[in-house]
């Protein structure tokens, strides 16, 4: 689902999205689309892409078919409504003001500030299904544009991101469970950032049971910093 877009950014890796309202998209997104910890991502245009390949000798496409996209984390929800505090009286209820102001709606918005983790590239097969070709976490090159749209990520596009496999020897390139964002996001000064790595491990803990064990250790870990760090 498509929720919003990027209308502002305080950083090279900390954006704010706008979710779209009413009028504006056909499914308008949910309290429940956009959650705390919820993992997202935005298209990176190919032009540009193409232009940081070319000026650094990278790889990042092998094809037209690939994508690129930026994949982050929703950490803040912050409700704007500029009527708050008016006082004064009204000369239409809010039915009246739907049905011959519509535009006064726009003046209202929800946004999310989204914390970067990371980028993906992927490639369209033959078959339509889509091939992860590299996985990057930490803070990727390229930034995102003004206008980008934000989207959910599927529970396949989570695991894709996570499941690294090393282009090493040939026998020593078994997929393994990765979260190489994790010192990024503790490096972040917010304190709801903690908060966020819980909720994403409650989600790889329902999609990898298989590391059940490796993810419980690194839950309770962080648990006890939550617990610990408040009282210095």
């Amino acid at each position: 689902m498509i929720l919003g877009k990027i209308v502002k950014s305080n950083s090279h890796i900390d954006y704010i999205c706008q979710i779209y309202g009413l009028y504006e998209v056909d499914v308008v997104p949910s309290p429940v689309d956009y959650a705390f910890g919820s993992l997202v991502q935005m298209a990176i245009h190919s032009k540009q892409r193409d232009r940081l390949q070319g000026k650094l000798n990278l790889t990042l496409v092998t094809n037209h078919t690939s994508t690129t996209s930026v994949v982050g984390v929703i950490y803040d929800t912050i409700l704007l409504n500029p009527a708050f505090g008016s006082v004064g009286p009204h000369l239409s209820n809010e039915t009246q003001v739907e049905l011959f102001s519509p535009d006064y709606f726009s003046e209202k918005a929800v946004l999310t500030y989204i914390l970067v983790l990371g980028m993906m590239e992927r490639e369209i097969t033959p078959s339509g299904e889509l091939e992860t070709l590299s996985i990057m976490h930490g803070v990727p090159l390229l930034s995102l544009d003004l206008g980008s749209e934000v989207e959910t990520m599927t529970d396949e596009e989570v695991r894709a991101f996570h499941f690294f496999s090393d282009q090493g020897a040939a026998g020593n390139q078994t997929p393994y469970l990765h979260l190489g964002y994790l010192p990024h996001i503790i490096a972040q000064r917010n304190s709801l950032l903690p908060m966020v790595i819980l909720r994403i491990i409650d989600q790889l803990e329902y999609l990898f049971p298989q590391n059940l064990s490796l993810l419980s250790i690194v839950k309770r870990n962080f648990a006890w910093r939550l617990k610990v760090e408040p009282t210095g």
